[in-house]
């Protein structure tokens, strides 16, 4: 492995332990070995602790999806430094069971990493006691600043907000922007027409594939984004 291989191997992954959660938080002890699993209130009466439970659901969802999504990046990571990606990679053939993987375990993560925004928006949302069903909440509404909601965290959602529309940059020195505008085209394409990760040339689509290295760059740092914006609203509960 060369330099520059190395180099973004371990860029990939000092940014990936940048995000931990820890399995205690929102955990009520009863005495010394008991903890209290759960309160379900009755009609429109929140039960004692219930809001504490509802932080703890989502709390133990992000921990799941982090552990699955960081398992994602890592297997991705290294697939796509095997050698025959390196030196035969193609943007219309597929060369090796290795990119297949690569590409396999770069969509788990992706998907996975855009989920991370909607429980951001629930978080906010049960945070400031936002006047919406679960079932409807959305994060780019979360956050559009012009709705009345966002007047509780103007500042933050206006934050959120720009992120969110970033007008894609590469050639900008360290994070790249418009990652996540990235990563929700590039999960709209693949749900809704066809796969990015299979070049084609039709009436239907016009595809070539992007190198996986690039896929994770762009990934992960949008995973490292919404990681810190959900510890933060984490710290302020």
């Amino acid at each position: 492995m060369n330099v520059t291989s190395k180099k973004e191997k371990n860029y990939f992954k000092s940014q990936l332990s940048k995000v931990n959660y820890n399995p205690s938080r929102f955990q009520l002890m009863i005495g010394e070995d008991k903890f209290l699993f759960g309160v379900i209130s009755a009609n429109d009466c929140e039960a004692p602790f219930g809001k504490l439970m509802q932080y703890k659901t989502i709390y133990d969802t992000l921990r799941d999806l982090d552990w699955k999504t960081k398992l994602s990046f890592n297997k991705a990571i290294k697939y796509a430094y095997a050698e025959s990606i390196q030196k035969d990679f193609s943007l219309i053939k597929t060369e090796s069971d290795k990119e297949i993987l690569a590409f396999y375990y770069i969509e788990n993560a992706l998907f996975r990493t855009l989920s991370l925004w909607d429980m951001l928006a629930q978080l906010y949302r049960l945070f400031y006691n936002i006047d919406l069903p679960k079932e409807k909440v959305y994060y780019k509404q979360i956050f559009d600043p012009k709705l009345k909601h966002c007047d509780k965290f103007k500042t933050k959602a206006t934050e959120i907000y720009e992120y969110l529309g970033q007008v894609n940059d590469i050639d900008c020195e360290g994070e790249w922007k418009g990652n996540h505008n990235f990563c929700n085209v590039l999960r709209n394409q693949m749900t809704h027409r066809n796969s990015p990760n299979v070049a084609v040339m039709s009436d239907y689509d016009l595809n070539l594939k992007h190198h996986p290295i690039f896929l994770l760059k762009r990934i992960i740092e949008d995973y490292v984004a919404v990681s810190q914006y959900i510890k933060d609203i984490l710290d302020g509960i």
